[in-house]
């Protein structure tokens, strides 16, 4: 399974899959978007992925969940 961790950083909120940061993002809900973007797009080729956040509550949860139902639904 492939891991991506939606991480509070110094400077903002950044992505990460292990040990590698990918691109820092000033807004949580944009670094959400964008790992939700990267999970469905390795999803689409047979890939188990998911997104982590850190510190999320069930509105954090509730959200991913409709954000990748919608990313779905425009495929």
């Amino acid at each position: 399974m492939i891991t991506f961790n939606v991480l509070k950083e110094q400077h903002g909120w950044s992505i990460r899959m292990g040990e590698w940061s990918m691109t820092p993002f000033w807004s949580k809900d944009l670094a959400i978007r964008e790992a939700n973007c990267l999970a469905e797009a390795i999803r689409c080729h047979g890939e188990c992925t998911e997104v982590l956040i850190e510190g999320a509550d069930l509105n954090d949860a509730a959200n991913i969940l409709e954000a990748s139902r919608n990313l779905g639904e425009r495929n």
